[in-house]
């Protein structure tokens, strides 16, 4: 459980050099000197969290299968590394993205710039569907696809922008929503990181040296850590949660939402445990907005649903599993107190 795997992608890469800048300097260079730079931070500062490239040199590598290179390793979170190019040289600042609705057009051209990699791969109207990048109807399908992951990516996106704002001292041009294909196609977290523009000579230069790359890396490196730290705290109480569960007799449980509304049995899932109190914000909880807390001991324990039946309650255990929770398990109330399950059926007999 919390974040046991990594999986950060240099955009671009072999025959495809993304952005060039003015002075010649290329996207695929600095962003795999950043990605490369990065996973080295992560790897010396968490040893046991594997980082996995989707490239680690100069390779052409098609978008599809970098999204397959996270899905397979089970990625807990998955980092597109890029940078910018505009018309107007002026045209400057840092911005990270998650996969949505476009709102603007500019924010289109950004993802039909980075989609238009998949034009140099081979079979790719059979691969992406005839997916065309250049074609402002086929975003809509892609961008409204349902994603489980979108507060989550968001969270981790936000905290890079801010980090970056306040660490490297960039122009903040925000979060921001498209419909990236790479970010897609994965089954995990995932944003795409601007580094900044390279049509812009300022930023070139900035990009292309090695101390600012560092800097970036290891403001991204920040971003990761806060993040790491908001998932582990809840994930990884889990397995400890089920210990405590077995050793308590007599639980404290106390529940201040539900005491004045529910009178009836009732189940829930309980889905992590914590030694400090966590926001119960859906990003918190990979998307879920029905989650509450109550305190046993000295844990606070975080459950979801509320249900009069115990199919309904294995019903949603099944969901909740589905989303990673994979020592999750139902717990029952009566009016508001802690119950085992095996009193609570006998009661509704």
């Amino acid at each position: 459980m919390g974040i046991k795997t990594v999986v950060i992608d240099p955009g671009h890469g072999g025959k495809d050099p993304g952005a060039i800048g003015i002075h010649k300097v290329k996207e695929k260079d600095v962003v795999l000197a950043v990605s490369l730079k990065l996973g080295k931070l992560i790897t010396e500062k968490y040893p046991d969290v594997k980082v996995i490239y989707t490239r680690s040199t100069d390779d052409f590598i098609g978008l599809a299968e970098r999204a397959s290179i996270a899905n397979k390793a089970k990625a807990d979170l998955f980092i597109s590394i890029h940078s910018n190019v505009a018309g107007n040289s002026s045209a400057r600042g840092f911005e990270t993205w998650v996969l949505g609705l476009h709102k603007s057009q500019a924010a289109l051209n950004v993802a039909k710039l980075e989609n238009s990699s998949i034009l140099m791969e081979d079979g790719h109207n059979s691969k992406y569907e005839a997916f065309d990048p250049s074609d402002p109807d086929a975003y809509i399908g892609l961008s409204m696809r349902q994603n489980v992951f979108l507060d989550q990516s968001l969270m981790f996106a936000d905290l890079i922008v801010k980090d970056a704002v306040s660490n490297v001292h960039v122009k903040s041009r925000g979060v921001k929503q498209a419909g990236f294909v790479v970010l897609y196609r994965t089954t995990m977290p995932a944003v795409l990181i601007e580094l900044g523009f390279l049509s812009n000579k300022e930023e070139e230069q900035f990009l292309g040296n090695d101390e600012s790359q560092l800097k970036l890396a290891s403001s991204i490196f920040n971003s990761f850590s806060k993040y790491k730290t908001r998932r582990d705290n809840i994930d990884g109480a889990v397995t400890q949660n089920n210990q405590q569960e077995k050793t308590e007799k007599k639980p404290n449980a106390n529940i201040s939402k539900f005491e004045k509304t529910n009178k009836n049995i009732e189940f829930r899932v309980q889905i992590a445990t914590s030694k400090n109190k966590v926001e119960t914000k859906s990003y918190n909880f990979k998307g879920m907005k029905d989650v509450d807390v109550y305190i046993s001991g000295k844990f606070y324990k975080y459950i979801v649903g509320n249900y009069n039946k115990l199919s309904l309650a294995k019903q949603r255990l099944k969901e909740v599993k589905a989303k990673g929770y994979s020592t999750a398990f139902i717990i029952a109330f009566e009016n508001g107190k802690r119950i085992s399950v095996k009193n609570a059926l006998e009661k509704l007999k």
